[in-house]
């Protein structure tokens, strides 16, 4: 998913609104999407992995 904005990337997950899936992050994580990718895309940021607990 590298390189997907917030709506893109809900699409991707099953969303059928982007502003659904803004409101659902923002309420989960406490902030909204675009302050995390802002985070994840400066310079010396960690990168992120996505994976399946199992």
């Amino acid at each position: 998913m590298d390189g997907l904005d917030a709506a893109s990337a809900a699409y991707e997950v099953g969303y059928e609104s982007a502003s659904q899936f803004n409101r659902e992050y923002s309420r989960f994580f406490g902030q909204p999407p675009k302050r995390d990718v802002r985070a994840l895309r400066s310079p010396g940021a960690a990168p992120m992995e996505v994976g399946v607990a199992g």
